[in-house]
């Protein structure tokens, strides 16, 4: 009886991981986006599209809060945002046998790279 309640905890707390991957990598992408499109504005009216770096880790972590999901957003070079997820459930029935959650992470990176007006990378 107990293998048959752990095969179908499996199956059924296995579908919930990966719904907790999905979302977990979909927030990263989604949250460095976010961040790849606060512009720099003095650049701007120099002629280039530019992002702002700070403005972008913020960005960033403003997704993260407003999404409730638990992350980390790291500036790497001035020019790379990474943003780290990490989604935890708690599980259905695996809960029984002593897996009481489960932990889904997710990674995306963006790299900001600045445009002049014609549309060609500075």
């Amino acid at each position: 009886m107990l293998a048959l309640l752990a095969a179908i905890g499996l199956g059924v707390d296995g579908v919930r991981t990966v719904q907790g991957l999905a979302t977990a990598h979909s927030v990263a992408e989604e949250a460095a986006r976010a961040a790849g499109q606060v512009l720099d504005l003095s650049a701007i009216r120099g002629g280039t599209a530019v992002v702002d770096p700070r403005g972008a880790v913020e960005a960033a972590r403003t997704y993260l809060a407003d999404a409730g999901v638990e992350g980390e957003v790291t500036l790497i070079e001035g020019a790379h945002i990474r943003v780290r997820t990490r989604i935890v459930r708690s599980t259905v029935l695996l809960g029984l046998i002593g897996r009481p959650e489960l932990i889904s992470t997710g990674e995306a990176d963006a790299v900001l790279v600045p445009i002049t007006p014609n549309g060609e990378p500075a």
